[in-house]
């Protein structure tokens, strides 16, 4: 599914990718669409791809990727595959399993901003929530079964930067100190 932005009744459901030199499944600015029950044999890349970190609300559920295989020919990353690369954690994984991946099951390869194509600062993947994540199997990879890659830091407001409030920091010590008096053990 290619930039093709939201597509609430769009889904990509019961098919079988055997042997595919560049992936499953890619999702490039695309939202809202179903992946469901989909089976993935042999394909060298991430299977099932989340292209440029903007893209979310997506489904993903009940898929079933087989020997995932790494790629000398398409992004450096998929030299070090993943049975789906979430490049943007606000997305929703259910109940899918892969088996046999020649590095990852699922890896979280979380972005600063969207990049590529959708480049966008006011879009910041590290810091937005997780959709869902229930639910999901991962066996006989090369190294995890899950990799939490970058930063995880989801926040209320994910571009905005952290600031540490000193009056609230003031105000909290000042209760600290009152109460050391009041301790009669102080």
């Amino acid at each position: 599914m290619h930039m093709i932005g939201a597509v609430h009744k769009s889904y990509i459901k019961n098919n079988a990718v055997n042997q595919s030199n560049n992936r499953a499944v890619a999702i490039h600015g695309t939202r809202y669409l179903r992946i469901e029950n989909n089976f993935s044999f042999e394909a060298k890349g991430h299977n099932i791809f989340i292209e440029d970190a903007v893209e979310t609300h997506n489904i993903i559920t009940g898929n079933l990727l087989m020997k995932v295989m790494r790629s000398m020919s398409l992004l450096n990353v998929d030299q070090t595959p993943a049975g789906s690369w979430i490049t943007n954690p606000f997305n929703n994984y259910r109940n899918n399993h892969v088996a046999g991946s020649e590095r990852y099951g699922y890896w979280f390869d979380l972005q600063e901003h969207g990049m590529g194509a959708n480049a966008d600062t006011t879009i910041c993947p590290e810091n937005m929530k997780v959709g869902q994540f229930i639910g999901n199997h991962a066996h006989s990879t090369g190294r995890y079964g899950l990799r939490l890659f970058h930063q995880m830091i989801p926040r209320k407001f994910p571009c905005k930067p952290v600031v540490k409030d000193m009056k609230v920091v003031y105000e909290n010590s000042k209760e600290l100190d009152e109460s050391k008096h009041k301790d009669p053990y102080w």
